[in-house]
């Protein structure tokens, strides 16, 4: 129904006349009244999650629903402008089957995965998918014709305010439309560029969508560590896939799908993601999850179509890599003048991702660097030489080793075949153009395993495990830490997970070996004992040759220059040699009622024999003639001393360890008695000493006399009668200056 604007009104002011209910009333043009219809129909995804197409009946289902949601789309399509506006800014179910469609279609890349869909289905979604891309095209459009029109202002409102394009929608967009024919990616560039011009602010929203995809490359980590658990990336195996891993694949495929095709058909955003650093986290995902997620499918199913998939990945993430430093590369090309920053940019990007071993050798295989940076030498001759060698080198030091490294693939495949030895080796696909996979290749040299003291590790842990159920968990695990790790928090893969954990290792039957190695069956009753020369590298059996016995002696003279018997009885007379250590009688014994202060005890005794040999010494030069009491004094002590002395002299003494306290104390004791029994006899000697004498001229006493010569030739010794030796002393030994 033509719209009657002979004011040629914008759809803001414009208005009509409705006549009901016996009078007329002006409707504004985008009004919920012009939208009477509140039901639309809801797209299903015709693939599950599986990666496969619906069959039988559910096919028949789905066609249905997809006829009526067809109508539903040339319904919007036929209605007027003021009505389609009325529909999609008051109904929101009219948007939200749209979006339906959006999320639910069947992607672009569909020949990848390997699904079959008939021509007449093919012909339907393709109607459905030129509906559907018409509707966003009429959003976008804000003039019809000189009557339906939209102001510009008014349009930008209406389209972001009500959400009619948001991001995640114009994301499910690219994979709908896709990159495979040039028509779609113009297509699709329009689309971009119509809607960044209408509102600038859907820029800074993609920048903003770069967080969602860092959380999906997180969830995708996630789920291919944690591969035992329900939900991330193990659970109950499907049916129709071939391993656990498939919806991972899938979700890996269509992110990277739509990274590659948006930088494609945005190149504003090029530039935008290279500043947030984006590169890096492409780089990064690519080293550390997809090898991993490529060997956890190929442990499961060797030849799993998943593998393809995740192939298919990995050149659409190098190829978004490639889109985001380009950049650089162009900018150098438009720009010869100011080409140094664009150029420390490109560096800087490539350096920072050399430690992404894996990222560094398939980049440089799909993309050389050395042509990139020859263009980059060319425009600007301010580069740092050994930047750009360093860069060179490390891109390309993958080269040298891949002549060893599929050297190494047979014998990898001929290692796991022994049970007693495992390699360790990080399979990765070659990548080429057409999407083709190639055998797996070893990214690193092959390292041995001692398998068996990494079963003995896991039994020491869990020795309830049999020695096979462990065998096959460590050809799933790098090292038996890991094997330990998965058992405790229950986390092994679903095929794992199921076996019998008291399996019992039995070792290969060496001569069925050798049957296949030679082709020739050998039947004998010694067959595999320790005597057999053919199963056996050291059997135990003596090879005769010549006369005699092997090591035996040749002649008479060799035979008496024997003397292995002497060597043989060496080691047993060693071991008279040795004292052993008996237990002690009790009364050699020793309990300590006290405590440990004797050690103070013993020093003092010591101190006393010092000082008693000291007198002793000087007794020598002392005067003969002493007092007789005083003699007498001391005789009576040194009598005393040997009657409590003497009542042990019958005992027998022993050579104790550490003698008694008790005696030791009582031995102190009479020390200290001696020694001041001693100091109260030399007073009364010295008081004795008298060198007065009689009244002179009277005569003086002999004894007198010889006190006074003492007196005389030891008075230097005391007093202050040596002030000259002291000062001497004093000098000699630096006191005095």
């Amino acid at each position: 129904m033509p719209v009657k604007n002979p004011n040629h009104k914008s759809l803001k002011y414009l208005s009509f006349a409705v006549a009901g209910d016996g009078f007329k009333r002006s409707v504004p043009a985008l009004d919920k009244f012009w939208a009477p219809r509140s039901v639309f129909a809801h797209f299903t995804g015709l693939i599950d999650s599986g990666g496969q197409i619906k069959r039988g009946a559910a096919l028949e289902e789905w066609q249905y629903e997809a006829e009526s949601f067809k109508d539903d789309m040339e319904f919007l399509l036929r209605h007027a402008h003021h009505e389609f506006w009325s529909y999609m800014v008051h109904q929101k179910s009219a948007l939200a089957s749209v979006v339906s469609f959006l999320q639910n279609c069947i992607p672009f890349y569909v020949n990848i995965l390997g699904v079959s869909i008939p021509d007449n289905i093919k012909r339907l979604h393709e109607d459905i998918l030129n509906l559907v891309v018409r509707i966003i095209f009429r959003i976008l459009t804000s003039k019809e014709s000189s009557e339906c029109w939209i102001e510009k202002d008014h349009l930008r409102e209406l389209v972001y305010q009500n959400y009619l394009i948001s991001v995640p929608m114009l994301l499910d967009l690219l994979i709908a439309v896709g990159n495979a024919a040039s028509e779609n990616v113009t297509l699709l560039r329009k689309i971009f560029e119509s809607l960044l011009k209408i509102e600038p602010k859907y820029k800074q929203d993609l920048i903003t969508a770069l967080k969602f995809l860092e959380t999906a490359f997180r969830s995708i980590q996630m789920q291919t560590d944690n591969e035992g658990f329900e939900g991330a990336g193990g659970g109950l195996l499907d049916k129709m896939s071939d391993t656990p891993f498939d919806d991972v694949t899938l979700y890996t495929l269509n992110c990277s799908f739509t990274i590659s095709v948006l930088l494609e058909v945005c190149p504003e955003m090029r530039s935008l993601y290279g500043e947030e650093g984006f590169a890096q986290h492409i780089a990064r995902f690519y080293d550390t999850t997809l090898p991993q997620l490529y060997k956890n499918i190929y442990n499961i199913n060797s030849s799993a179509l998943s593998l393809a998939w995740l192939n298919q990945s990995r050149i659409q993430f190098l190829r978004a890599f490639r889109s985001i430093i380009s950049f650089h590369v162009e900018a150098v090309l438009t720009d010869p003048a100011s080409s140094l920053a664009p150029c420390e940019d490109f560096i800087a990007i490539l350096t920072e991702c050399l430690s992404e071993q894996a990222f560094v050798v398939d980049y440089e295989r799909l993309y050389p660097i050395a042509l990139d940076v020859e263009i980059l030498k060319q425009a600007c001759n301010e580069l740092d030489s050994f930047k750009i060698t360093f860069l060179i080198e490390g891109y390309q030091r993958e080269r040298n080793v891949e002549a060893f490294k599929s050297n190494q693939r047979t014998n990898v495949e001929q290692s796991k075949d022994n049970g007693h030895v495992l390699n360790v080796e990080n399979k990765s696909a070659e990548i080429y153009l057409n999407g083709k996979t190639n055998v797996p290749t070893v990214s690193n040299p092959v390292q041995q395993r001692d398998i068996e003291s990494e079963v003995a590790m896991v039994l020491d842990c869990f020795p309830d495990l049999g020695t096979g159920f462990i065998r096959r968990l460590l050809t799933r695990y790098d090292n038996g830490e890991e094997a330990i790790a998965a058992l405790l928090e229950e986390n092994l893969p679903p095929d794992l997970f199921d076996l019998n954990r008291s399996e019992v290792y039995i070792p290969p039957d060496l001569q069925d070996k050798l049957t296949q190695e030679i082709g020739v069956k050998h039947y004998n009753v010694f067959d595999g004992d320790k005597y057999d020369i053919l199963t056996q590298d050291d059997p135990k059996c003596v090879v005769k040759k010549g006369k005699g016995f092997p090591n035996a002696p040749k002649n008479v003279a060799q035979l008496l220059d024997d003397k292995s018997d002497i060597a043989m009885l060496r080691d047993r007379y060693r071991e008279y040699s040795l004292i052993a250590e008996g237990d002690s009688t009790e009364e050699q014994e020793y309990e300590d009622e006290y405590d440990d202060s004797y050690e103070v005890v013993l020093e003092s005794e010591s101190r006393v024999v010092k000082s008693k040999q000291f007198k002793q010494v000087l007794a020598d030069v002392a005067d003969e003639s002493e007092d007789e009491s005083d003699s007498e004094d001391c005789d009576e002590m040194v009598k005393e001393k040997r009657i409590e002395t003497g009542e042990n002299d019958g005992r027998e003494k022993l050579a104790h360890f550490c003698e008694n306290p008790e005696e030791v104390r009582a031995r102190y004791e009479m020390s200290c008695r001696m020694k001041s029994s001693q100091k109260s006899g030399s007073r009364k000697m010295q008081n004795h000493r008298d060198v007065v004498g009689g009244t002179k001229g009277q005569g003086q006493d002999k004894e007198v006399l010889r006190n006074r010569q003492k007196k005389e030739s030891q008075k230097s010794t005391r007093a202050n009668h040596n002030r000259k030796a002291g000062a001497a002393f004093k000098r000699n030994k630096g006191m005095i200056s």
